[in-house]
């Protein structure tokens, strides 16, 4: 290895960029003083580190929190890297190389059983024998080979035509293909993973019992294959000098496989299956790739109309799945607001999904008072209404067991920090009302100024600049909470930044100054200026989409 390395990502939130390493040391982490800044919550600050020395490159994890994986291997202090190495950091995967990308996908075994070391390919002897993959390829073979793949190929269709799921078709491919190859002991079939960059082991057959340790198979054939879109043959992969005794073909004892692409129409690979045996007395032939080749090239079509059945029903499922979130987040709501003696109160809340991360709600307290409670979570989608749903529980509890605002928000921070959220913050403004000496406690951690509108129509911006920091930032924060007196006739509006920041057809945000002058117009009760500072907001966003959730309470104390 010399002393540059070159370092490729696969995907993940670096996208397929290429790292030059010439320093004696990288770091690379979350942190932006890092060498390779990786901006995934699951990646610590400094995560691991790569040493270069003059005849050696060293990988060392820095104690980082998930670990750095190795090839699929937890990675122990430090170890040397080789060419072709495939590294984790995080959700970020690597592969290493000297001369340039790897040319074949990756492949990992997800929650499948681990996959061996990647290999490297010395190019010293050739391959038994390889094929092209091609529509037409039956029909150039000698007649009596080409019938038999045509009369396998058909008994197959027969299976895959009653089958729909993708489990239910690779059963089917591997069952046949152990009944066409009796002295095969053992079938893979690989598919890519949702991004397309790696190939994942999806089904499997073993004739005899499993081997003990991971699961071994031959990363560097299938490779070879994905990148050369051929099928390929080896008579005795074992003995075959392109690959270095220490690698997967030989660890696996095989002295026959056959390795074959599933390729679209379009030339895409959207998959690999293996056939191997580990008996001397067993080898396949050349006439058995052709019939391999047929089977796979039959078998493309069952795979993508399965994939396709499979992700409708995914859909669906999805669907119903969101439907029900919806329906449990609603009942997080109120639905409808407090009656408060001498006072009004209207909200509305309108998602920008089927589900959001807004919320709001209405906290009965002791000595008959009542918080006013708005939040927003980062983030948008189920995770986000996740974290919602756990917020307004601690927000709850909270403030009904403490009595000091400041000190219940300071609470709920310390929970919220402690959560496990990782990098997710979350806004959050709480008002307190005591009715019967018509005062408001308010305490903002970092979410948007109150709106106040006095009985005379005067607006004005409240909790700014006392306002502290989101919930999540720091554990130790100490917050501060602000006394206003309730005169006759005031209107309070408390909202989320899918008011503040509806944009129009120029991209132009509502912005504040608006809100203010709208709220300064002639309003009678909480629902009429509720209702007036919707109609404008949509007037502003003339039909746009709105990216976030919409969240309004309005509280009105009647004139005297």
């Amino acid at each position: 290895m010399p002393n540059t390395v070159q370092i490729f990502a696969q995907g993940g939130p670096l996208g397929d960029q290429c790292f030059a390493l010439t320093k004696p040391r990288s770091v690379l982490g979350r942190h932006p003083a890092c060498d390779i800044v990786i901006d995934c919550s699951a990646v610590s600050r400094q995560h691991a580190s790569i040493v270069l020395g003059a005849e050696e490159a060293l990988i060392e994890d820095l104690g980082s929190r998930n670990g750095t994986l190795v090839n699929g291997r937890p990675l122990q202090g430090s170890r040397r890297l080789e060419d072709g190495d495939d590294l984790r950091v995080g959700t970020q995967r690597f592969r290493v190389a000297a001369d340039g990308p790897a040319s074949a996908v990756g492949i990992s075994a997800g929650s499948s059983p681990a996959l061996a070391d990647s290999v490297a390919e010395r190019g010293d002897s050739q391959i038994i024998s390889r094929r092209d993959m091609s529509r037409d390829s039956v029909a150039s073979r000698e007649d009596t080979q080409a019938g038999a793949i045509l009369r396998a190929v058909r008994g197959l269709q027969r299976l895959f035509g009653e089958s729909q799921s993708l489990d239910d078709v690779l059963r089917c491919l591997l069952d046949g293909l152990f009944d066409l190859f009796p002295d095969a002991d053992r079938g893979f079939v690989f598919l890519p993973d949702s991004s397309g960059k790696r190939l994942l082991l999806r089904a499997s057959r073993l004739k005899s019992a499993p081997e003990e340790g991971p699961l071994r198979v031959s990363l560097s054939l299938m490779e070879t294959v994905v990148r050369t879109r051929q099928a390929v043959l080896s008579a005795d992969a074992s003995a075959d000098s392109r690959f270095r005794a220490r690698d997967s073909v030989a660890d696996c004892r095989l002295h026959s496989l056959m390795c074959v692409p599933f390729i679209r129409d379009d030339g895409a690979v959207i998959g690999v299956a293996q056939i191997d045996s580990g008996d001397t007395g067993r080898v396949f032939l050349e006439r058995d790739l052709d019939l391999f080749v047929g089977i796979a090239e039959a078998a493309v079509r069952a795979i993508e109309q399965a994939l396709a059945h499979d992700e409708l029903i995914g859909r669906e499922r999805l669907k119903r799945d969101l439907e029900l979130a919806q329906r449990v987040q609603q009942s997080l709501l109120p639905s409808h607001p407090p009656q408060i003696a001498g006072y009004e109160a209207w909200d509305h809340y309108e998602s920008a999904g089927e589900i959001g991360g807004d919320l709001f709600a209405y906290v009965p307290l002791p000595e008959g008072r009542i918080a006013f409670v708005m939040a927003d979570v980062s983030g948008k989608g189920v995770s986000a209404a996740l974290v919602m749903a756990t917020l307004s529980a601690d927000v709850r509890y909270c403030l009904a067991s403490e009595p000091d605002v400041a000190r219940a928000v300071a609470r709920i921070n310390e929970g919220f920090c402690r959560g496990g959220w990782d990098d997710r913050f979350a806004t959050l403004m709480v008002l307190v009302l005591d009715p019967g000496r018509h005062r408001l406690t308010v305490v903002n951690a970092g979410h948007l100024p109150l709106a106040l509108r006095s009985g005379a129509g005067a607006v004005r911006m409240v909790g700014l600049e006392e306002g502290g920091l989101p919930l999540g930032v720091d554990v130790t924060y100490d917050y501060k909470s602000l006394t206003i007196d309730v005169e006759p006739g005031t209107m309070l509006v408390v909202y989320t930044d899918g008011i503040s920041e509806a944009l129009d057809h120029a991209q132009r945000p509502y912005g504040l100054a608006r809100l203010e002058r709208v709220m300064a117009g002639p309003v009678a009760t909480a629902a009429d200026l509720g209702k007036r500072i919707l109609a404008d907001v949509n007037r502003h966003a003339a039909g746009q989409s709105r990216s976030d959730d919409i969240c309004l309470i309005c509280l009105a104390r009647l004139p005297a």
